[in-house]
């Protein structure tokens, strides 16, 4: 479903996983490595993951291609991610 619609109707994912390997999972789905991302599923990862994605679909509507939201479109996430280490969640 997600190769039809990325084709026929020009379609972009983006991939959130949290306590799972989300670059694992949405290549599964058919979503490329560098539309998805892993984060902390707490109130900070949260707030930062609706900041970035708002950005980042903010700067996919103004463009003319999907290839202009970039790769570093989930920089901040990603420096999070990384900063406060893989946790555990209960």
């Amino acid at each position: 479903m997600v190769k039809h619609k990325k084709s026929k109707y020009g379609w972009e994912f983006i991939f959130l996983g949290a306590n799972i390997d989300a670059v694992d999972v949405a290549n599964r789905f058919g979503v490329a490595e560098n539309r998805a991302q892993n984060f902390h599923n707490d109130s900070e990862g949260i707030a930062l993951n609706y900041n970035v994605l708002s950005q980042a679909v903010t700067s996919f509507r103004a463009a003319p291609s999907c290839a202009a939201l970039g790769d570093n479109w989930s920089a901040e996430i990603q420096a999070d991610y990384k900063k406060r280490g893989r946790r555990t969640y209960t």
